[in-house]
């Protein structure tokens, strides 16, 4: 909650735009190799929870219009680690439609017992909406964000302007103005720190509807005046569509990745294939089949490092509506032939969801969490 957050945040942000962020490497890994395979599989993790939550956002809008006009909520999670100490969170909330009002706070409690909280509140306004959200620390320590987002659907402008305030009274700002244009968008934002370092990201999408081309470049600034640049063009295929992306972090280094992606409707299959290359040349590549079945998907991940070496993921994902239970099970087979397991299963309940989830690791290590979802809603 001090300084440091938000300076790292806006580091990683302007490395990953550089395309030279490293996630860490699983345990074990002691070539180059995996590092760069774990590095893309966070990378191509990130662009995937990206669809995910494009397509979930759509979900939830609709979930949204369709909701009560009233209602309130609880949510109770646990997580215990393969040590077998318990993280916790309880969260509980409501939204009132006609007062254009919602709220939502919890606690959490960290695997050394400390505990933290936080609460939000929300209430809509002619043009957008307001936003508070107050978080405290386990010591005590309280900060605060305000946000404002206004909309002006004339003109196809959205701005969104945020004020956050730490415990020790200094503040960190950020602005982003987005612009309809003829054919797309662009996007101004603006970040600045407690200590008034300030970093930007000047974005502008184009799209031709008729060529079915789309591309994207942006430029972001760090506080020392160096840049980091990508661009994508994306081009509307027969089957599917291609993607090309480049980017070049603040020190010149460059990277490429081009993607293909190819569906066949009637053999409910997709397949998406990409090639990176890295700034000294190397390529790592990851090649992804997807299958519909009766119930549900069946999905075969291979991602092969700049070395030769292969990581798989085996997925298998059912659905039963009626019974209200999905289900989905991973098998991930690292280089060394060793395999990391993860199941999913979600079931509906009277008042809600519940939610398990199981993972054990390479060397048998186990994790899991659960999480229960009661809602009470009132249509009055």
């Amino acid at each position: 909650m001090d300084g440091r957050i938000l300076i790292s945040f806006g580091l990683a942000a302007a490395m990953t735009t550089a395309g030279l962020v490293v996630s860490p490497t699983p345990a074990g890994a002691a070539n180059s190799d995996n590092m760069v395979l774990a590095a893309r599989e966070g990378r191509q993790g990130g662009a995937q929870r990206g669809q995910q939550r494009s397509r979930s956002s759509k979900g939830s809008q609709q979930r949204r219009a369709n909701a009560p006009r009233q209602g309130s909520y609880s949510r109770e999670s646990t997580a215990t680690g393969p040590n077998g100490k318990q993280r916790t969170r309880s969260e509980q909330g409501s939204w009132d439609k006609d007062q254009g009002a919602w709220q939502r706070s919890g606690e959490r409690t960290g695997a050394n017992g400390r505990t933290g909280s936080y609460d939000v509140q929300g209430q809509r306004t002619d043009t957008g909406y307001e936003r508070r959200a107050t978080r405290t620390g386990p010591d005590g320590k309280t900060a605060t964000r305000d946000t404002t987002m206004t909309r002006d659907r004339e003109a196809g402008t959205r701005t969104r302007d945020s004020v956050t305030t730490l415990p020790d009274g200094r503040t960190a700002t950020s602005s982003t103005t987005r612009q309809r244009t003829d054919d797309g968008f662009t996007r101004n934002s603006s970040r600045t720190g407690p200590n008034g370092q300030t970093m930007t990201k000047d974005t502008t999408v184009s799209r031709d509807q008729e060529a079915g081309t789309r591309s994207r470049d942006s430029v972001t600034t760090l506080p020392d005046g160096r840049t980091a640049t990508s661009s994508s063009t994306t081009q509307r295929t027969d089957d599917g569509f291609t993607r090309n992306s480049t980017r070049t972090g603040p020190n010149g280094q460059t990277m490429t990745k081009d993607t293909s992606v190819s569906r066949d409707p009637e053999s409910g299959t997709r397949t998406r294939d990409s090639v990176m290359t890295l700034p000294d040349g190397r390529t790592a590549s990851t090649t992804a089949t997807t299958e519909r079945t009766d119930g549900g998907y069946a999905r075969s991940v291979n991602r092969t490092g700049p070395e030769g070496n292969t990581v798989t993921t085996d997925t298998v994902a059912n659905r039963d509506r009626d019974a209200g239970v999905y289900t989905r099970d991973s098998v991930t087979t690292l280089p060394d032939g060793r395999t990391a397991t993860t199941s999913v299963v979600q079931e509906r309940t009277e008042d809600g969801v519940s939610r398990s989830v199981n993972r054990t690791g390479p060397d048998g290590q186990e994790a899991s969490k659960t999480t229960s979802f009661d809602l009470d809603a009132a249509d009055d």
